[in-house]
């Protein structure tokens, strides 16, 4: 009974703390708000974690799986296209960036990262983002084809990732006060437009180097 208890602790532990640091930043949480949002005893969090950074690393990984759990970049269906491989990781970003739910979290966790970088920038690149970015770089470079340098590949990358995490950097600035709310289409029609848009835009590339 102790053991599951203590278990559920934590994970009200890391469910507030993942909703604040998406919400506040690491800066601007404090781990008294954390204890209180998860209704748990303020040594709770250093009994669990041993301090804040240790936390908000948790809170990171759990925000990262749960996150692929709920739209996960990778196609399990065999014998997908590139395109389709593409296009799915693509809807699966916007819906990640767009989500209302945990499995939203991650995608503020980075964007809050980029604007005032922590100590675990480097982890988050070389962990969490490398893994999705794995399977663009699989997708891209097999639309494109082997004749198409590397360095192409990369800047088509670059290309199709600025297209999503424009609105997650805006929905930033949004929440920050910054700028009135923007009426956007819904997930699905701006997933389809980064899309059709990146794909033109890497088929136009492919037929440069083919001439």
């Amino acid at each position: 009974m102790g053991v599951a208890k203590e278990q559920k602790t934590r994970g009200r532990l890391l469910q507030a703390a993942m909703a604040l640091f998406a919400e506040r930043g690491f800066e601007k949480t404090t781990m008294v708000a954390i204890s209180e949002r998860a209704e748990a005893n303020g040594a709770a969090v250093n009994y669990h974690f041993g301090d804040k950074q240790a936390l908000y690393v948790a809170a990171l990984r759990a925000a990262f799986a749960e996150a692929n759990a709920s739209f996960p970049v990778l196609l399990a269906e065999e014998g997908a296209s590139p395109e389709q491989r593409l296009r799915h990781h693509i809807a699966a970003l916007i819906s990640q960036i767009f989500s209302p739910s945990d499995a939203g979290y991650l995608c503020r966790m980075v964007a809050r990262e980029f604007a005032e970088p922590t100590f675990a920038i480097d982890m988050i690149f070389s962990e969490l983002i490398s893994q999705n970015q794995a399977q663009m770089w699989n997708a891209v470079s097999s639309i494109l084809g082997s004749n198409v340098p590397e360095q192409q590949v990369h800047l088509a990358m670059v290309s199709v990732v600025a297209q999503f995490q424009f609105y997650n950097f805006t929905r930033l600035i949004r929440e920050m006060g910054a700028t009135p709310v923007l009426c956007l289409p819904d997930p699905e029609t701006i997933a389809e437009h980064i899309y059709q848009f990146s794909l033109a835009g890497l088929k136009g590339m492919l037929e440069a180097n083919t001439q």
